[in-house]
């Protein structure tokens, strides 16, 4: 969502001109469709693979602005009560920090002037206007309704008393319309991508996946449990008769412009049906490979890969680690490289996101349109790029390679513990190893690690069990050599010696936990001639491993070891996802 008052003369001065990042001519074709579509031009830039990110931390500059993707955790609530909520909501603001008689408002549009000086006289305190996209705007005002965890606490209480006190459907259906509200306000807030509703014998518990951990936001009455999840399956267009197998659903839902999908799955248990909701927004995103966390070598190898011809390129990683996300910053950032004259489309089950100038298809099994039947269709449709969700089987990894064989470049992901895993994966689905070893260019194992809190890192000395752990390593030696060659580890005798670590303390902007965000940690898998040879002779999956190491790959452990002394995650994060 994009929402910025700028003019074209503005954009041009910024993107031709200063930036250099766009011709005359790309510049008067943007302006000339963002005309016919009668949208925004810096939409269309944006659409066209300018780095959403990049482009209004520029224009802010241009401004004399901040700019600031505001986050929930950042906004403290005395500077919410200085200014009221319609006033907010009416001009596109929020006000969001205050200190020494400074006043820091986020607002889509920073130069208004009159909303400036009106926001002065109210609070005769001095404003800083700053840059910010609207959804994180909106996202911010939804705590105007107060502590939206208390609230739901409070709401989950009154769900038990209803319950208990009266057990009439209609009132108990109003409390859990109700309680339903509060759940995914607060997943709206605090950007969670799963919500948990789980029984137990004594208590239902929801907790909320929020940076890859989840965390336990209330408890509710058991008592509670069958009319709230009778709510959510009338929403989801689920049966409410049936209990005993489970079931999926969806359905939207808008808070006031901040729409969101929602995927739910039931599942009866002993205690009764547990409920979890896939929390999407319906925001057209926008990606950056640039943000994704590749340290510069293998930045260079996943640029030179992508932008080949043909070939398969695949993602892989166990369920949450970051796949789609890293699929669709490659496929953003070919159609940029490409100037957008490729055909990109994609199968998925379903698009997390909406990707401009890509054609994206739902999978719908019960009407038949499998991953096989969409691959087969888009053959037909002159494609130079696909993008599978994930390969699943043999039909859709036969269609796949194939595919790849006669001149498309193909995207997709696969469930392997590694990177040098995907070979044997495809093998053991039933591709001959001939096909593999023609087709596949490049595979990028990721996981996804926590983010130290900038507001409250601190450094640290490694403890001897840190170091005692590192030294034990079968690979310690090529560690050491490798992170001395990225210049994140000195050539002392002992490089080890003296070295620090981060850590978050805990703050309000964390909630406590140290951590905020997420980045990813990649191994990055380029295949080369010996490699192929290895597979057309079946080699086994320890050997091709080894020798992909020892041509200069990266493993999990090492680039997040790298990550960690560079203070951006800690020991304890990577150990737990890359060991």
């Amino acid at each position: 969502m994009i929402d910025f008052k700028v003019t074209n003369n503005e954009l041009r001065e910024l993107t031709v001109n200063q930036l250099g990042v766009l011709t005359d001519a790309e510049f008067e074709s943007a302006q000339a469709t963002a005309k016919g579509l009668r949208t925004g031009l810096l939409r269309v830039l944006i659409d066209r693979g300018l780095p959403q990110e990049f482009l209004l931390e520029q224009l802010a500059q241009s401004w004399g602005v901040k700019y600031v993707d505001l986050k929930v955790n950042e906004i403290q609530a005395p500077a919410l009560q200085l200014v009221e909520e319609r006033f907010a909501r009416a001009h596109n603001l929020l006000p969001f920090r205050v200190q020494g008689g400074q006043l820091e408002v986020a607002m889509s549009d920073p130069r208004n002037q009159l909303v400036v000086e009106e926001l002065r006289r109210k609070t005769r305190l001095g404003i800083v206007p700053c840059l910010t996209p609207v959804p994180s705007i909106l996202r911010g005002l939804l705590l105007y309704k107060g502590d939206l965890r208390a609230m739901l606490q409070r709401a989950a209480g009154e769900g038990a008393l209803v319950a208990d006190s009266t057990g009439r459907t209609d009132q108990s259906g109003a409390q859990a319309s109700e309680l339903l509200q509060r759940i995914l306000e607060y997943a709206a807030v605090s950007q969670a991508s799963d919500i948990h509703i789980e029984p137990y014998e004594s208590e239902t518990l929801v907790r909320y996946r929020l940076d890859g951990v989840l965390r336990e936001v209330a408890a509710l009455s058991p008592e509670v449990l069958p009319s709230l999840v009778s709510r959510i399956k009338v929403l989801s267009k689920m049966r409410i008769d049936e209990r005993r197998m489970p079931q999926d659903g969806r359905f939207e839902t808008d808070f006031a412009g901040l729409k969101f999908d929602l995927r739910v799955s039931s599942l009866p248990t002993h205690w009764g049906e547990k409920i979890v909701i896939r929390v999407l927004s319906k925001e057209t995103l926008s990606f950056d490979l640039e943000h994704l966390g590749l340290m510069p070598s293998d930045y260079e190898i996943v640029l030179r890969n992508i932008l080949r011809p043909h070939g398969m390129i695949l993602v892989t990683g166990p369920t949450g680690c970051g796949k789609s996300t890293s699929l669709y910053a490659l496929l953003t950032r070919l159609g940029s490289e490409r100037r957008h004259v490729v055909n990109i489309s994609t199968v998925e089950d379903p698009p997390e996101s909406l990707l401009p100038r890509v054609s994206q298809v739902t999978m719908n099994s019960m009407a038949g349109l499998t991953f096989p039947v969409a691959l087969r269709a888009l053959l037909r449709q002159d494609p130079d790029v696909i993008m599978v969700g994930e390969i699943r089987d043999r039909e859709t990894a036969d269609i796949a390679v194939r595919a790849a064989m006669v001149g498309r470049l193909l995207f997709s992901t696969l469930h392997t513990n590694d990177a040098t895993g995907a070979v044997l994966r495809l093998i053991d689905i039933g591709v001959e190893p001939y096909l593999v070893a023609s087709t596949l260019a490049m595979v990028m194992g990721q996981r996804l690690v926590r983010r130290i809190c900038p507001n409250c890192k601190a450094s640290v000395p490694v403890s001897a069990e840190g170091i005692a752990a590192i030294r034990s390593r079968p690979d310690f030696e090529a560690t050491i050599r490798l992170l001395q060659a990225q210049n994140v580890l000195g050539k002392g005798e002992d490089p080890l010696a003296g070295v620090r670590l981060f850590r978050g303390r805990g703050c309000p902007q964390c909630q406590g936990s140290g951590f905020r965000g997420r980045l990813g940690i990649f191994e990055v898998f380029e295949i080369s001639q010996g490699i192929r040879q290895m597979m057309m002779e079946r080699r086994e999956a320890g050997a091709i491993r080894a020798a992909a190491i020892a041509a200069g790959m990266k493993t999990l452990f090492q680039d997040g070891l790298a990550k960690a002394l560079l203070g951006e995650t800690s020991l304890e994060e990577v150990a737990r996802v890359a060991l």
